[in-house]
């Protein structure tokens, strides 16, 4: 579930409107280099809950919950740093590509960060709310005697699957947000100053 959130707000955070980029390239490799910082935190993400599981195997039942809660807290406290890291280097990004348009004005600059900026605290929620939702199901589950070990993997599957779907129509909501601020600033740019919008 992370990591489909996480590859969400990567996206939405690196597809600036076109028009922003001018110097193409600039802009790609921005987003190649951001990638790779995403790719490279998610692996390292991946080894240590890895490590983790492995350690799992040894300890009582009680331990092993409890255990497992502050692993949970760990990691959703390491991915909100990172996408706060993220984020940051983004708008920074962006500011600076807006301040050099000079096809976009004052107005329009402004109106885009505000949306970027907006985007990313939807997102902040979207995820703070996914991990309270996951804490009281995985409590739930835990604390369900009435389930056998099977049943619980099966009611964790479905869960995961469940919010697998929830988060793709959340990133297909997102795109649709993306796509319509972009094409209102290409159609206003393009209404500004027809030759520059090309």
């Amino acid at each position: 579930m992370n990591n489909a959130i996480f590859s969400l707000v990567l996206a939405l955070l690196l597809a600036s409107p076109t028009i922003v980029l001018a110097e193409e390239g600039q802009g790609k490799a921005f987003r190649q280099e951001q990638k790779a910082k995403v790719q490279g935190h998610r692996k390292e993400q991946q080894e240590k809950n890895k490590e983790f599981r492995a350690g799992l195997k040894d300890m009582k039942p009680e331990d092993r919950k409890k255990t497992m809660g502050e692993h949970r807290e760990t990691r959703y406290q390491e991915n909100k740093a990172f996408h706060q890291k993220t984020h940051e280097r983004n708008m920074s990004f962006l500011k600076e590509k807006l301040a050099n348009n000079k096809k976009l004005n004052d107005a329009q600059k402004t109106e885009l960060i505000n949306f970027f900026e907006s985007q990313y605290q939807e997102n902040v929620s979207y995820r703070e709310a996914k991990h309270n939702e996951n804490i009281a199901f995985f409590e739930k589950i835990a604390n369900d005697s009435s389930l056998t070990q099977e049943q619980k993997k099966a009611a964790i599957q479905g869960h995961r699957q469940a919010q697998k779907e929830e988060n793709m129509k959340h990133r297909e909501e997102e795109h649709a947000k993306k796509k319509a601020e972009r094409e209102k600033i290409h159609s206003e740019v393009k209404a500004q100053n027809p030759a520059a919008a090309k």
